[in-house]
């Protein structure tokens, strides 16, 4: 029987930054530390840490015990999610947090990917796209009015496969209603730093991935010609010059 490794909690990190002396960067999840491994490498971390601990959750709650590792140099990074909404709490500003919804939000926006799309997939991708950020600014109201909302979805089945709007299943299955139009307008007009970066890159996997297509792109694929294709990626660059200052500074 195979054994499950059990989660490191808090303590446990803690208990190890206490005897640390290595620069560390502290990330949240797995999922992103190929991104950041590419920053480690593009931008020269030199021998600093990179330290996922499995979520925001356990991100803060280590950042609300640094002062039981007050000698490290240490950089806490984060994705707003919804903060990028409701506004990052007062007791939170030393993290340093995404432009964007996330950190593959700021990966896209700088990037220029769907320019990846022949004529015919984008003009269909703008419509899966319009009806995608129809659906996240309906969850976004949710959150913001304090009632469960649910975004971790792929974007697939909010739209199928062979539509371009919003699943009638779906609608029934989550209340869907229509978002109020200022929020709906926030997001569409910035929708590559406000609708979540996964759905971004999912829609654009949909066509440059589909059967007929001679020339296919993953995800994995599009994250890293994204972090890597562009001469200069401003997003970036700011999220590590503040890894730097914050490493410098302590």
């Amino acid at each position: 029987m195979m054994s499950t490794q059990k989660p490191v909690t808090v303590d446990e990190f803690v208990a190890s930054l206490r005897h640390s002396d290595l620069p560390t960067i502290i990330v949240e999840g797995k999922e992103d530390m190929p991104i950041y491994r590419w920053v480690e490498t593009q931008f020269g971390i030199g021998t600093a840490d990179v330290l996922e601990v499995g979520g925001r959750r356990k991100l803060l709650s280590i950042f609300e015990r640094r002062q039981e590792f007050p000698d490290l140099p240490v950089a806490f990074v984060a994705d707003k999610d919804m903060w990028l909404f409701s506004g990052i709490p007062s007791d939170y500003r030393e993290v340093i947090w995404t432009e964007g919804y996330s950190i593959e939000n700021d990966l896209y926006a700088g990037a220029d990917l769907e320019n990846l799309l022949e004529a015919e997939e984008a003009q269909e991708h703008q419509q899966v796209l319009d009806a995608i950020v129809e659906w996240f600014a309906f969850e976004v109201e949710e959150c913001l009015d304090c009632k469960p909302y649910e975004v971790k979805i792929h974007s697939n089945r909010i739209v199928p496969l062979g539509q371009t709007q919003i699943d009638g299943d779906f609608r029934k299955c989550r209340g869907f209603r229509p978002p109020g139009e200022e929020i709906h307008r926030q997001i569409r007009e910035a929708y590559q730093l406000k609708l979540r970066g996964k759905q971004l890159f999912e829609m654009l996997v949909r066509f440059l991935s589909a059967p007929d297509r001679k020339s296919k792109y993953s995800y994995d694929n599009l994250r890293e010609m994204a972090f890597k294709m562009p001469p200069s990626h401003s997003l970036m660059n700011r999220l590590m010059q503040e890894i730097e200052q914050a490493i410098t500074n302590q």
